[in-house]
């Protein structure tokens, strides 16, 4: 199996995790913008109101679905076709990943300990960042070892 056969599937599914992350991304800010917009069941635990409303859902002012939007829009841009073409890309991917998984680590933190609540769609957004860094180290790491 040649190197480009081996590494053919991480583009494609970088960029659809990149979309989906976006599309939630997406979803989220337009529910932080308009009461009423939000899906969620509500209970015990699960309450995406209380998460989507709460102190920690804004960093230094800016929403923190306005930040995922950014984050996913960005990847998306370089999990393009023609952005895996450009090896100086590489580290940016990885850099930018490895952003996105300690936010990820913030924000689950922030939703047990400090909120005590669980946001199901930012929960969808968490698993999607961290399959996303999956995808890309695993590329990563194979492309090193050709």
């Amino acid at each position: 199996m040649t190197s480009n056969t081996q590494l053919r599937w991480v583009p494609a599914v970088s960029l659809l995790l990149s979309l989906a992350g976006l599309a939630v991304s997406v979803y989220l800010t337009v529910a932080h913008f308009r009461e009423g917009v939000l899906l969620c069941a509500e209970n015990a635990v699960i309450d995406c109101g209380t998460v989507t409303t709460s102190e920690q859902s804004e960093l230094l002012g800016i929403p923190v679905a306005v930040l995922g939007l950014a984050f996913f829009a960005f990847l998306t841009v370089l999990c393009l076709p023609v952005a895996w073409r450009d090896d100086r890309l590489h580290w940016v991917r990885l850099a930018s990943i490895a952003v996105g998984v300690l936010f990820v680590v913030y924000l689950v933190a922030a939703e047990f300990v400090l909120i005590g609540k669980v946001c199901l769609w930012c929960t969808a957004v968490h698993v999607i960042t961290l399959a996303l860094a999956g995808v890309l180290v695993t590329g990563a790491l194979r492309r090193s070892s050709l």
